[in-house]
């Protein structure tokens, strides 16, 4: 009987914040041996692509370290999460969540901070919906 050995992926958080008017950074959690795994872009897939460019330039530098394949989990602050997810009509997201529209586009500018209890709110709406949107079946 053969035995597999199975490589663990390694879990890792990835977070991406707007970074003024420079765009977008990756910053990972995981404390690396020889260096800080991280990435910029001007939009959050090029910051994304930047960091695994990185991790792959880095296996090439220190050929003798282990790099696992990477089980990242995502982590993105406001301004970022609506460029991630750029299918999302700021404007109805604001209403859904209860909040004013005009204020809602200053937050996902990252030109005024959200208070915790608007955060609250919106994440509160945001569960609603991933519910709401587990709860239905498409049908053709």
């Amino acid at each position: 009987m053969k035995h597999v050995l199975l490589e663990q992926k390694l879990k890792i958080s990835i977070t991406i914040t707007k970074n003024g008017s420079e765009g977008y950074v990756c910053a990972c959690d995981y404390p690396f041996r020889h260096f800080d795994l991280g990435g910029s872009g001007s939009t959050v897939e090029d910051a994304k692509k930047d960091c695994f460019t990185f991790y792959d330039e880095m296996k090439e530098e220190f050929p003798d370290e282990n790099y696992p394949e990477l089980d990242v989990r995502w982590m993105f602050d406001f301004p970022s999460f609506f460029n991630h997810f750029d299918f999302l009509n700021v404007t109805k997201v604001a209403k859904y969540a209860g909040m004013s529209p005009s204020n809602f586009r200053h937050y996902v500018a990252g030109s005024k901070i959200m208070s915790q209890k608007q955060f609250l709110k919106v994440k509160h709406a945001f569960d609603r919906m991933s519910d709401e949107l587990k709860a239905c079946t498409l049908t053709m």
